[in-house]
């Protein structure tokens, strides 16, 4: 019997060596770069993705190259549409989700040039064809929105007034840029995080089974040293405490990827007393336009309408 139990804890001790050994190796070789370096989007991918759209003017879009050098010389590729009607009502920056590219925009932006707004699409960094290796889920994003929008303006000078629209990670950019950038009259975001955090806890769970946030708090300390940035410092639901402009938050409620309590905490700190929260009954992560539809979109029009004259 003792014999017996010996053999079934040697096995047990080998079992959690080895363990320990696998989530050693992935606290610091793996799950730090997991959040910060996510898949970029190849030429070929886009092709596969939107076939015969090489640019906006494959959608009979008028638009000019804008690039942009950030504060820490990364460069942002996107592109500035102009509305389809004269004079526009002001230029909308559209903001993608991660391991994604501008070009997932290129459909709202042709709803929205076609109701009188220019807009401006860019491959967030990290992100596409833009450069830098880290995204940092807003931390630097937000100083790149503002970078952007003075290249905008001077550019085009009768752009003005500006709104913003972002999805996912692009909410969550969106959110933190309407805190500190108050040339953005008014945004609309889908989707977004409460905060960087609970976010990857989440991740993790999701992925391992696991509810133990001691492993990825300590892969979050490497990532930290890795981009530059401090993780607690990316807190939407804290940056809205600091919006005054009016924001439309929509949120799915089956989204299996950021669930709809986080939204509707970034929408209850938002300081603005002027704030809609949309849920869609049926919306997941990644169906929210499909699943509204053309009510949807008119929303979204609606919106920017009434408030990016603010």
């Amino acid at each position: 019997m003792n014999k017996k139990l010996n053999i079934l804890f040697g096995i047990v001790s080998l079992i959690v060596v080895i363990a320990a050994i696998i989530f050693s190796y992935l606290i610091e070789n793996v799950l730090p770069y997991s959040p910060i370096r996510p898949y970029k989007i190849t030429v070929n991918d886009i092709k596969e993705r939107y076939p015969g759209v090489e640019n906006p003017g494959s959608l009979g879009l008028s638009y000019e190259i804008v690039n942009v050098i950030t504060a820490d010389s990364i460069e942002l590729k996107g592109w500035f549409i102009h509305s389809k009607t004269k004079p526009a009502k002001g230029t909308i920056i559209l903001l993608h989700g991660i391991a994604n590219t501008k070009y997932a925009m290129l459909s709202l932006s042709k709803v929205l040039t076609s109701n009188g707004f220019n807009c401006v699409l860019y491959d967030s960094r990290a992100n596409g064809e833009s450069g830098g290796l880290n995204c940092t889920f807003g931390f630097y994003e937000k100083r790149d929105v503002s970078i952007v929008l003075d290249s905008v303006v001077k550019r085009f000078p009768d752009s003005s007034p500006f709104a913003v629209y972002g999805n996912s990670l692009g909410a969550a950019v969106a959110i933190q840029s309407l805190a500190v950038e108050k040339r953005l009259r008014c945004g609309v975001v889908e989707s977004p995080f409460a905060t960087l955090r609970e976010t990857v806890h989440e991740y993790f769970r999701r992925m391992f089974y696991l509810p133990i946030y001691s492993i990825p708090n300590a892969a979050l300390v490497r990532t930290e040293k890795i981009a530059g940035f401090l993780v607690d410092d990316v807190r939407p639901e804290e940056s809205a405490k600091n919006i005054s402009q009016s924001v439309l938050v929509v949120h799915g409620l089956k989204d299996e990827h950021i669930n709809w309590k986080h939204g509707y905490r970034v929408y209850k700190n938002i300081a603005s007393h002027s704030k809609i929260w949309m849920p869609i009954d049926e919306g997941n992560h990644n169906n929210l336009a499909a699943i509204g539809g053309q009510q949807y979109l008119d929303s979204l029009v609606s919106f920017f309408n009434q408030h990016i004259q603010d």
